[in-house]
């Protein structure tokens, strides 16, 4: 039998023409999620494996294809020889739907959401109203031109177009909020009221719909001059006894039915129950610990998926698989410029 030829790669890695400068944590970020990818695809029977080279590799092992950074075909070569493409890219600036709809284009398998999902994702308020209109309880968020509601609390404002928490700041109250939007108005930021509770994540395999968990994470950030600092995932660091975020997962799926693969899911566990956050339809940080932390291979279940929903697994993990386990990340440093 011919062995399923996958092409996996880091956009940011691979020097992708007309790449953004990213922070240096991101970039982090992208390592270890590029190289955790690339172990467990290698482990998967039956797979071909190739990844394109690192900026500024010369020479590389036989697995890794050449890289076109010169023009918009930098890619398409390589796509051509796969029979399947995981594309590892931020959802911000189109980037990631970009990617994916030319691995489409191309008549390749691709091992991700498709392209009209990552679009809504990558939108604050987009993701906002789709979860709203799917009945999915979802972290109110406005424009900044809205009526916001009265009464006292803090607001978080952020990128409406933003990668992880990148320029999330807390404020105080509504009034201080609205001051740094106007300060900054060429900046295209929505606000979200401040929920306590915990912050977490649920990793997640989708398909038609549905989904599958495989872990439910504990987020963990700091707080610097007002802004968020992301430290680490802590896999497998939340319990779901009553089973509330397994239906909030299945929730989210219906809603964004074409969700597929691996996706991340970011909720605040409120005293009245879990909100949702935000949509990743990418690798997150918790799958850096994600085969450490259940027994089992998620590139595989992933690769498993392109026989169909079918293929979903019919039951959880057993407890007695599950592992808790830390990704840590060091949050606090400067501007990475890009190659």
């Amino acid at each position: 039998m011919a062995r399923l030829k996958v092409l996996a790669f880091d956009y940011a890695i691979a020097g992708g023409p007309d790449l953004r400068p990213v922070p240096c944590a991101l970039a982090q970020q992208d390592g270890i999620l590029l190289q955790a990818l690339l172990a467990d695809l290698g482990a998967v029977p039956g797979i071909e494996l190739r990844t394109l080279p690192a900026v500024g590799d010369t020479v590389g092992p036989a697995d890794r294809v050449p890289g076109h950074r010169s023009s918009g075909d930098w890619l398409a070569e390589s796509v051509q020889a796969a029979d399947a493409v995981w594309p590892l890219a931020r959802e911000s600036g189109g980037l990631l739907e970009g990617l994916s709809r030319e691995i489409l284009r191309g008549g390749r398998t691709l091992l991700g959401s498709a392209p009209g999902a990552i679009c809504v994702a990558g939108s604050k308020r987009a993701v906002a109203r789709a979860l709203r209109d799917g009945g999915v309880p979802a972290v109110p968020t406005y424009s900044p031109h809205a009526s916001l509601p009265e009464g006292q609390g803090a607001w978080v404002v952020k990128p409406d177009d933003g990668a992880g928490c990148l320029d999330t700041r807390l404020f105080g109250d509504r009034a201080a909020a609205l001051a740094h939007v106007r300060a900054h108005a060429g900046m295209d930021y929505v606000l979200q009221p401040f929920l306590a509770g915990d912050i977490g994540s649920l990793s997640l395999l989708c398909c038609d719909g549905q989904a599958w968990v495989l872990s439910c994470n504990r987020e963990r950030f700091a707080m610097r001059d007002n802004r968020f600092h992301f430290i680490g995932s802590t896999v497998n660091g939340l319990d779901d006894v009553d089973g509330a975020l397994a239906g909030l997962a299945r929730q989210v799926a219906a809603a964004l039915p074409t969700l597929w693969g691996y996706v991340g899911v970011d909720f605040i566990r409120t005293a009245s129950g879990a909100v949702v956050l935000d949509v990743n339809p990418r690798l997150t940080a918790a799958y850096a610990g994600l085969h450490a932390a259940t027994g089992c291979n998620p590139a595989g279940l992933v690769i498993d998926l392109m026989k169909g929903p079918a293929a979903l697994p019919s039951a959880t993990i057993p407890a007695t698989r599950r592992r808790v386990v830390s990704v840590d990340v060091d949050s606090f440093d400067q501007p990475w410029p890009a190659s």
